[in-house]
């Protein structure tokens, strides 16, 4: 006769999952009606029943749930299920317990800060760009103090493009910031020819730009004010669509002037 009574290993689960796996098991593979008694915080009970069969003669079908601790809990089966039906359930509770369990391992995996930080600088080189790892933690922080996570996997690349748009923004911008300065006008035709060459589908290929994030220290082109330039979100340009991440301008606190 098969063994009724089992202990399982729950340390990514607790009793209320394990109740959850054994009704499914239950009433979808072996066609049982249920419900459930609590007998205490640490106690409860399944009860099981054909509704073909007069639910008297089932009142001793049931499985007793019992917390042992923290990281056990001890089952056992009584009634009517045969060796077979026992079979089952106690297979397809232990492929749930290891499927959860190699699930929250490979989350937490990923969730390591460090392992993110590492990634992100990974895939900005591997792309022909050199970034400095304090300004991807930085942005990580910005990320978490926004939206209270870690960015998950699948937003990865988006963060990267998101970067290199930035990059090549300011790149623009500090090519453009030329035209202010009429010194300089006899060589800005040259820098800008060569620029339009580099913005062509091989823009990406065999380039390494180092990034130097200016924070809020660039002078103002309307009234020259270099003290009080603040960095802001320009929600008129979406890097990220989810979660939602802007690019940014720098604001003028002397004049108001925007400006990248």
């Amino acid at each position: 006769m098969l063994e009724r009574n089992q202990s399982f290993d729950i340390k990514f689960n607790n009793k209320n999952e394990i109740q959850k796996i054994l009704e499914h098991v239950l009433e979808n593979k072996l066609l049982f009606s249920t419900n459930i008694t609590k007998l205490g915080n640490s106690l409860l009970r399944i009860n099981y029943f054909n509704k073909n069969t007069n639910k008297q003669s089932q009142k001793d079908n049931r499985i007793t749930i019992l917390k042992e601790h923290d990281k056990r809990v001890y089952i056992q089966i009584n009634g009517d299920l045969n060796d077979v039906q026992i079979r089952q359930l106690w297979r397809e509770l232990e492929e749930s317990l290891n499927k959860s369990e190699n699930s929250i391992t490979n989350i937490e995996k990923i969730q390591s800060k460090n392992e993110i930080i590492e990634l992100i600088k990974n895939r900005i080189e591997n792309r022909g760009y050199s970034i400095k790892k304090e300004e991807i933690i930085t942005f990580i922080d910005n990320f978490i103090e926004e939206y209270g996570r870690l960015p998950k996997s699948n937003e990865f690349n988006s963060i990267v493009k998101g970067y290199i748009i930035i990059v090549n923004d300011e790149e623009i911008s500090s090519i453009t910031d030329l035209t202010h300065n009429k010194n300089n006008f006899e060589v800005l035709n040259p820098i800008l020819e060569n620029h339009q060459k580099n913005l062509s589908t091989n823009f990406y290929e065999n380039r390494i730009l180092s990034i130097e994030k200016k924070i809020g220290r660039r002078k103002c082109p309307n009234c020259g004010n270099k003290g009080l330039i603040h960095e802001v979100d320009d929600k008129t340009i979406i890097i990220l669509d989810y979660p939602r991440i802007y690019g940014k301008k720098k604001r003028c606190a002397e004049c108001g002037l925007e400006f990248r």
